[in-house]
């Protein structure tokens, strides 16, 4: 807990924003970034009454950095758990997009939509017929679809973008998919196919053990999320892989990790805040990033 002597020296410190010697700044400046998130609302207060705009783009800054710093350290804590939930993941993003996203809120509508389903489903039905329940739920009870634009934008990636418009990327409407399949133990997962994610429904004999040990083998059949979930083949995988003239590869036709799937929907999130201009953000979810890469020592051109 903070106690009254902390909390004076931060309002000190950033009360000391406008230093002109970019040394002492800088001193002052690791000093408030030690604080974390509890820097935010004070340097938040101080920005509000700024009258000089090198000041108010140094708060900003620090705001900035903290906010990276609780991006990279929440999701790294989530990547380390075994069987993480994809849609915490997801969250944790969506909390850095979105500081004031109301969790509470978005996890009661996640559980409304699991039950939603549990009660559409039953122990007797086929894998296929999972899919039929799943694919009602999604897109004829609840609406959801994705976005129209050749180009997504960057909020259609966003847990409250999905619930609030009904409309999101294919790779964030796929997540909440998956999410509430293996919420309900059906053995949904992302693929990694270049230019098209899609889901396979694994044989139910593995389990929603991690996806690292089953192969392309141990798909039954594979779910197309951005066509109402309609259910397809490898063959069409295979086709589809000749049409864009790429080396085939096993992982296109593989069940994915969740982390795997989240860093997918980052590097294209990296991508739309390019063209939207954001650099800020983009340099967040590219550390982020890094920090991934890092810790499964894999190339910079690798995707996990």
């Amino acid at each position: 807990m903070t106690n009254t002597v902390e909390i004076k020296e931060l309002n000190a410190l950033v009360s000391l924003v406008d230093e002109p010697n970019e040394d002492m700044f800088e001193v002052i400046r690791q000093k408030i970034l030690n604080y974390g998130i509890l820097a935010i609302p004070v340097l938040e207060d101080v920005w509000v009454n700024t009258m000089g705009d090198n000041d108010s783009k140094r708060i900003e800054r620090i705001i900035e950095d903290i906010r990276q710093e609780v991006l990279i350290t929440d999701f790294n804590l989530w990547a380390s758990q075994t069987n993480n939930d994809i849609i915490d993941g997801l969250m944790i993003i969506t909390k850095y997009f979105h500081p004031d996203f109301n969790e509470a809120h978005y996890t009661t509508l996640l559980q409304k939509l699991y039950r939603d389903t549990w009660l559409e489903l039953n122990d007797n039905l086929t894998a296929l017929e999972k899919i039929k329940v799943l694919n009602h739920i999604f897109y004829q009870v609840y609406g959801f679809n994705t976005d129209n634009n050749t180009v997504a934008k960057s909020d259609s990636y966003f847990l409250n973008r999905v619930f609030d418009f009904k409309t999101a990327s294919i790779i964030s409407l796929g997540i909440l998919y998956i999410a509430i399949a293996q919420k309900l133990n059906i053995p949904i997962f992302g693929v990694d196919l270049p230019g098209h994610f899609v889901l396979a429904y694994r044989d139910e004999n593995g389990g929603l053990s991690s996806p690292d040990k089953y192969d392309e083998n141990s798909v039954l059949f594979y779910i197309n999320v951005a066509k109402n979930g309609t259910v397809f083949t490898r063959g069409e995988i295979t086709s589809y892989i000749n049409q864009i003239n790429i080396e085939p590869n096993s992982k296109y036709y593989s069940p994915s990790t969740n982390l795997a799937v989240l860093r997918r929907m980052m590097s294209e999130l990296v991508d739309t805040l390019e063209l939207e201009n954001k650099q800020s953000k983009k340099l967040g979810i590219k550390k982020l990033l890094s920090k991934i890469l890092h810790a499964n020592n894999l190339p910079e051109s690798a995707s996990i």
